[in-house]
């Protein structure tokens, strides 16, 4: 491996889904934008271990079933259904779970999203749900819908039209409408909307999920996170495990185990560095700590990783 892996540009998972230049199906443009359409071992093997997307990304599975872990929950997709992806999270794809799979995926950076027309935070407001949520169910309509998108987007993509870019950038303005509406739409069915958790309780649980992702690698205390939402520990450890039913040493433990892997398998540090980005005290800790979690030390999991 050269260089540090472990946030996959739009470029790098252009090449990881096998798209090239020229190709009858999908596009990119500049490394800011692509949509392809990927099946079969390709589907599965190119987020087979935990990595971080550096852009959003939408997956629209049109065949089969396979399942994708987004930080550290595990969603099963299956045919017609799409899951948002938002950079920052860690994914990775159950290669052993395919069952006959393809789907179309699209990608766009930061910068790209900025640009498109459309006010996205507006769009998609309830944004702690979306983390819990990232899954829509599309109908026959949409789905007639989106693969009208798809062939338009993937022609003016290998077009040699000027001003292509601003023209995909307003496209994609009315596709996020339609998707913030197709996912609004889900969020208001009966099992989503009232899981015999009180509101309160979901919204307190989501923002201690957003701090764990945003604090992890510093603070693996549950103290640090009790202060921050105004709780003290035993009430905030209750609530979390009367929602998700694990506690909430292990919701942490679990962002700290992806990250780790996710270094392990995409960056040139050493397992000792490593180790000390995480905020372990020692090496042993380290080791400790992760073998516990995974039944194999870090070393071992490096090894098999690259094997």
């Amino acid at each position: 491996m050269s260089g540090i892996y472990n946030e996959i540009s739009i470029p790098v998972l252009t090449a990881m889904t096998g798209m090239t230049e020229g190709a009858a199906d999908g596009g990119s443009l500049s490394g800011d934008f692509m949509i392809t359409r990927v099946s079969g071992n390709r589907l599965t093997d190119f987020l087979r271990y935990p990595a971080r997307l550096n852009a959003y990304v939408g997956l629209y599975c049109l065949r089969g079933n396979f399942k994708v872990d987004i930080n550290v929950k595990t969603f099963e997709v299956c045919e017609n259904t799409m899951i948002f992806y938002v950079p920052g999270s860690t994914v990775k794809v159950h290669g052993n779970s395919l069952n006959d799979g393809e789907a179309v995926i699209v990608a766009a950076s930061s910068a790209f999203i900025q640009g498109v027309p459309v006010n996205f935070n507006g769009l998609f407001d309830r944004s702690l749900e979306l983390f819990d949520n990232p899954c829509i169910t599309i109908d026959e309509e949409g789905k007639t819908i989106l693969g009208d998108y798809y062939t338009l987007v993937s022609d003016i993509c290998r077009s040699g039209l000027m001003g292509k870019e601003d023209a995909i950038k307003s496209i994609g303005a009315s596709l996020l409408c339609l998707l913030g509406n197709l996912w609004t739409k889900e969020l208001s069915k009966p099992g989503l909307q009232n899981r015999g958790v009180p509101a309160r309780t979901n919204m307190i649980f989501e923002q201690f999920l957003k701090l764990v992702a945003e604090n992890f690698m510093s603070h693996k205390n549950i103290g640090f996170y009790a202060d921050r939402l105004y709780l003290t520990p035993k009430y905030l450890s209750s609530l979390v495990k009367t929602v998700s039913g694990r506690t909430a040493s292990e919701w942490i433990d679990s962002f700290v185990i992806l990250e780790a892997k996710n270094l392990l398998k995409y960056s040139d540090m050493t397992v000792k560095e490593i180790g000390y980005k995480l905020n372990f005290a020692s090496i042993p800790s380290f080791f400790k700590f992760f073998k516990s979690n995974t039944g194999m030390t870090p070393t071992d999991y490096r090894s098999g990783a690259e094997g």
